[in-house]
């Protein structure tokens, strides 16, 4: 009989015990990403704008597109404003709350310009290339996105003074994303 009820009560604990695990982890579990949209400054959202992101591999990696509108750099004037655009992929660390993340992307690293000899006139261009970062997003679980990343680019055909061939990059940005439950 004492063995009996021995056997009862750990049984008890051991159903306790796993019963809460489960509980647990499934209120941890807020989802898998879908999609994010954010706005904000930096090279991935076009300088000042907006992101999409779209998540792979169950929110392991994404594919991302970023248009903004860039207007800076140099005197007032100097430079031309418009339209800049950014793609690249992601590579996130296992988490639903806060994600640690590797970004490759084409993107524009800046603007330079310069004095053409043959028109006598100065010129200037945008100048996109490759880049690398290291990142960190935070998705509360309303679903409210934060991401903060820095890294380094390097703009393809630069010239001048103006603008260093590796030049630092970097995102702050704010928006929503969407989970599948």
């Amino acid at each position: 009989m004492k063995e009996a009820k021995s056997k009862a009560f750990w049984c008890a604990v051991v159903l306790v015990t796993t019963l809460g695990s489960v509980r647990l982890a499934h209120a941890e579990d807020r989802g898998v990403p879908i999609v994010t949209v954010t706005g904000g400054f930096g090279n991935s959202v076009g300088f000042l704008g907006i992101q999409g992101e779209r998540y792979l591999g169950g929110g392991r990696a994404s594919l991302f597109a970023g248009l903004g509108y860039s207007a800076y750099g140099g005197e007032v004037g100097q430079y031309r404003k418009g339209i800049a655009g950014a793609l690249g992929v992601r590579a996130y660390t296992p988490g639903s709350k806060h994600r640690a993340f590797l970004e490759a992307s084409v993107c524009e690293i800046g603007k330079e310009s310069w004095y053409n000899m043959e028109s006598g006139l100065p010129d200037q261009a945008s100048r996109y290339g490759p880049a690398l970062q290291i990142g960190y997003r935070l998705v509360s679980r309303g679903g409210f996105t934060s991401t903060l990343s820095a890294g380094v680019g390097y703009a393809v055909g630069a010239k001048s003074s103006d603008l260093a061939a590796l030049a630092a990059v970097g995102n702050l940005t704010i928006g929503y994303t969407w989970r599948r439950r």
